[in-house]
C-alpha cells in the first residue's frame, strides 16, 4: 500500500477516499466528510474511532491524524 498520508495533501477528501478503498472500505456514501472517513479508516484498521472526539484532549497515540485532531477549532466546525 502506498503511503498517501505522507503527502502534502494528505488530509484532503480524495486522498482519504483512496486510502479507504485501498484498505477495503468501498461503500462510504455519496459525500462522506473528512471526520467520517478518518473514523471509518480507524475502525477498519482495528483502532478506536476517536478522531475529533473528546478523547483527543487526553490522547497520547501517535497516529497520522494527531496534529489535525488536536488542533483547536470552533465548536460549530466539529
Amino acid at each position: 500500500m502506498r503511503n498517501i498520508l505522507n503527502r502534502k495533501d494528505a488530509m484532503n477528501i480524495e486522498a482519504l477516499q483512496s486510502l479507504a478503498c485501498e484498505i477495503g472500505l468501498h461503500q462510504l456514501g455519496d459525500m462522506p466528510t473528512q471526520k467520517f472517513l478518518i473514523r471509518e479508516i480507524q475502525k477498519q484498521r482495528g483502532n478506536e474511532a476517536c478522531y475529533l472526539t473528546d478523547k483527543r484532549y487526553a490522547c497520547s497515540e501517535d497516529c497520522e491524524w494527531r496534529a489535525s485532531c488536536q488542533k483547536l477549532r470552533a465548536v460549530w466546525l466539529r
